[in-house]
């Protein structure tokens, strides 16, 4: 199976050949009646929508190719990252060490961390991963909303089977409601 990649020169470029087909469309209707002009304008406003859906059509089609080729036989593995609605947390960085490597750090705007309060969940790393043991480190470091600052890092041994393997990194409240905590749940 050949690998598919949309790059962005290549949207780019479908994007131009799809205005100069727009344009020159446009340009031979020009010539007609003003009557005539309402409806033909109509009808190209129709034909640049069905266009559109295809171009999204056919991207859709091309990542899903890129993500078959990229995780074959189901070895990928996705890390998001979620905050509870009562978080003390207002802005931070997560860090996501694999096997000893450093996969992927983000760092939080208040906003951001607002929106995931609300039920919105970031992707943090989403990569291959072999079936069988690993190791993960995760470290955050942040600043509560009374402005005092936190950390905590965790190491977790998780088993990767066949087929995706999701964890989530949810960010909340511990016990006493007053300090933050991390929970690592696997799906």
């Amino acid at each position: 199976m050949k690998h598919f990649s949309c790059t962005k020169s290549s949207w780019q470029s479908l994007q131009l050949l799809l205005l100069v087909c727009v344009a020159g469309v446009f340009l031979t209707g020009a010539d007609a009646g003003s009557g005539d002009s309402r409806a033909r304008f109509v009808q190209l406003d129709s034909e640049i929508q069905a266009i559109k859906e295809e171009i999204l059509e056919i991207n859709r089609d091309i990542l899903q190719i890129e993500e078959m080729s990229l995780y074959p036989q189901g070895q990928q593995l996705i890390v998001l990252v979620s905050v509870a609605d009562n978080s003390p947390l207002e802005q931070g960085t997560v860090s996501l060490q694999l096997d000893g490597q450093m996969v992927s750090q983000y760092q939080y705007s208040a906003s951001e961390y607002a929106t995931m309060r609300e039920g919105g969940v970031h992707r943090l790393y989403s990569g291959r991963v072999a079936d069988g043991q690993h190791q993960m480190q995760i470290s955050v470091v942040g600043k509560q909303t009374k402005g005092d600052a936190f950390s905590e890092q965790r190491n977790v041994t998780f088993t990767k089977q066949r087929g995706r393997k999701y964890m989530e990194l949810h960010l909340g409240p511990q016990a006493d409601v007053k300090q933050p905590g991390l929970t690592i749940r696997e799906w």
